[in-house]
């Protein structure tokens, strides 16, 4: 009874591929005019702007340090010029340290979760800051700042389509909490 209804050969088999033709060509000239005409998030039109999220090329790790008096907010990535000359003037050991922290930034850049952001804020905690990266923010107490003391935050820029301008907001913020 189906046998009939499957065989599909010569002209039955290139209307069928023509009417494929046309329904796929339809779907992306609908995709290209939705694309063009309207603001389309990463799940609309079908999905297949799932696969372009996330813009971490976009993205900055910045640490936050609350001092007695003020806060400095920190970029370390991507790094900010001073924070590549602190990095340049620091001895062999110091040198290394640093670039650990701008490791562990770039690895909160692209997965930030929570315990790769301890990380960095672990790192942060044994670091005197120089002047030149914080200002005059000082810690509250002692040389290093305390982990309660430290956030980090990656921000992620977007372009918003109704103000018509790039805005850049908290993809991912984590506090050093109350320990120390």
């Amino acid at each position: 009874m189906f046998e009939k209804m499957f065989i599909w050969t010569g002209q039955k088999a290139a209307l069928l591929i023509a009417g494929l033709a046309v329904v796929v060509s339809a779907n992306v000239l609908f995709q290209a005019y939705t694309h063009k005409t309207t603001p389309l998030l990463a799940w609309k039109g079908g999905g297949f702007g799932m696969y372009t999220e996330p813009h971490v090329e976009d993205r900055s790790v910045w640490i936050i340090l609350k001092g007695a008096e003020g806060a400095a907010n920190v970029r370390v990535w991507p790094e900010t010029p001073e924070f590549s000359a602190w990095r340049d003037l620091a001895s062999l050991r110091g040198t290394n340290f640093l670039n650990q922290i701008t490791t562990s930034a770039e690895n909160v850049r692209y997965y930030p979760r929570d315990n790769q952001a301890d990380a960095l804020i672990n790192l942060a905690a044994r670091v005197g800051w120089h002047d030149s990266v914080i200002g005059d923010v000082v810690p509250a107490e002692g040389k290093v700042f305390k982990r309660k003391d430290i956030s980090v935050v990656v921000y992620e820029n977007r372009y918003d389509v109704s103000g018509q301008k790039v805005v850049r907001s908290a993809v991912f913020e984590r506090n050093g909490g109350g320990q120390s």
